[in-house]
């Protein structure tokens, strides 16, 4: 049965593009070892340019930090029942046509999912110009104040890096959390 499924899997992602796929919890190892692999995989595929390259990797490393970010966040009584999804995270990296996209997928509790709806959408209504500006004030004001929360950088980032606007969803899970996804296209 799981051999079946497995084999029905393995064709529905590669239907979708789909190149890397890894689900699971994220440690800062598999991280860094999957983003090696990716890396490697990217320079032997003939036709992939140096800054696709180097942008798949740079939202590749975002959106897995983030992942592995909101675990740790999660502290007190609540840190157990996250540990155990923990395994609810994944990330895909994949192709269609002449592009390439990185997806994530996470539990995020229903506050931090309405932080990250209003970042996204107002960084989705900026243009690039609007986006180069918006990012090098949030760094100067970085370097400005030590206490100065950085969150969201990295959206910003990824958003510059997109060749359209970031697409994300989020899905209740039950009354504390709900499933994040993100996609970002290159």
């Amino acid at each position: 049965m799981i051999n079946e499924q497995l084999h029905r899997l393995i064709g529905e992602l590669s239907s979708y593009g789909i190149i890397v796929s890894f689900n699971g919890s994220f440690t800062q190892g598999i991280i860094e070892e999957i983003g090696t692999a990716i890396t490697s995989y990217l320079q032997e595929e003939k036709n992939t340019e140096e800054t696709d390259i180097h942008n798949v990797f740079s939202v590749y490393i975002e959106q897995s930090q983030n992942i592995k970010n909101y675990f740790l966040k999660s502290d007190g009584p609540d840190k157990h029942e996250i540990s155990r999804r923990a395994f609810e995270s994944i990330i895909v990296i994949g192709r269609q046509t002449d592009r390439f996209f990185v997806c994530s997928g996470n539990l995020v509790s229903h506050e931090d999912a309405k932080v990250l709806k209003e970042k996204i959408d107002y960084i989705n209504s900026m243009d690039k110009d609007q986006l180069k500006k918006y990012y090098k004030e949030k760094l100067k004001a970085r370097r400005s104040d030590s206490n100065y929360d950085s969150a969201g950088l990295g959206i910003i980032d990824m958003a510059r890096k997109a060749t359209a606007p970031l697409d994300y969803m989020f899905v209740s899970r039950d009354e504390k959390y709900a499933f994040f996804t993100l996609k970002v296209s290159l």
